[in-house]
């Protein structure tokens, strides 16, 4: 279906069931229904076909007429819909520029948290338990000396 604002392309092809090929001139005019602006292209022959495009810059009902003089006017006429554009132009890079900026900062955060987290652990230093108070042996045990104090190092 076609859409607001993006182009339309038509190609035509005049045949005849006797005599020369036609070579034209076509004359193609494109307008909403019922408005009185219009776009009109005369169209010359190229290759087999006549080819041209037009733009529609509103939604609802276009007619398209084409006339050509053979042996005598002819006219065609054809009425289509244009749907309305889903995003106004330029719109939907809005929306991927602000998706990819949240996406930048949040990650941009967590790396952040990350080093800041990983960057506190480093300098501290455990200290050791404070020693046992001494206990008597019991009879008959052989005492224990106390265990060396952790290092530095």
């Amino acid at each position: 279906m076609p859409t607001e604002g993006e182009p339309i392309s038509v190609s035509l092809h005049v045949g005849n069931f006797e005599g020369p090929e036609f070579d034209g001139p076509l004359t193609v005019t494109f307008h909403p229904t019922g408005s009185p602006s219009q776009q009109t292209k005369t169209l010359t022959r190229d290759g087999v076909n006549w080819h041209t495009q037009f733009t529609p810059d509103e939604p609802g009902p276009w007619d398209l007429e084409v006339r050509y003089r053979g042996t005598h006017l002819k006219v065609i006429t054809a009425r289509f819909s244009v749907a309305s554009s889903p995003l106004p132009r330029g719109m939907g890079w809005v929306l991927i520029l602000v998706g990819a900026g949240t996406a930048l900062a949040l990650g941009l955060r967590n790396v952040l948290r990350r080093v800041k987290s990983s960057g506190s652990t480093p300098g501290a230093t455990e200290t050791p338990p404070p020693p046992a108070a001494p206990s008597t042996p019991e009879a008959g045990s052989v005492p224990t000396p106390p265990a060396d104090p952790p290092s530095g190092q």
